[in-house]
């Protein structure tokens, strides 16, 4: 499963929405379901995807679902760190926990798409 992450505001993200809404009314083919995780600026992006939070993801989707000490102990940080970005991940929806509170990387791939025009 992929993800699709960008930069866009609110504002277009909820005119993106309308748009789908109104082309179903009339009819037309509901587009397939993607994922899509949007940020409002370069700089919020940057903020979550880190290098050590990028390398947290790539533990996650070789090592399978584990829990935040476990998986600590994978990336040999101090689990308060590890617990602290594991919340900034799971609140911009890239992690996810499975039934018995496990995080899990859900995704194989995140493109990221940057616009360098205003």
């Amino acid at each position: 499963m992929t993800a699709e992450i960008g930069i866009k505001s609110t504002e277009d993200f909820l005119k993106d929405v309308e748009r789908a809404w109104v082309a179903i009314d009339r009819g037309e083919p509901a587009p397939l379901p993607v994922t899509r995780i949007y940020f409002e600026s370069a700089e919020a992006l940057s903020r979550v995807i880190t290098r050590q939070r990028q390398a947290l993801l790539q533990t996650l989707h070789a090592n399978g679902a584990l829990s935040i000490r476990g998986l600590a102990a994978l990336l040999q940080r101090d689990y308060k760190n590890v617990h602290q970005d594991v919340r900034i991940l799971e609140e911009s929806g890239l992690i996810e926990r499975d039934a018995k509170n496990r995080i899990m990387a859900p995704y194989e791939k995140l493109n990221i798409e940057l616009s360098l025009t205003a």
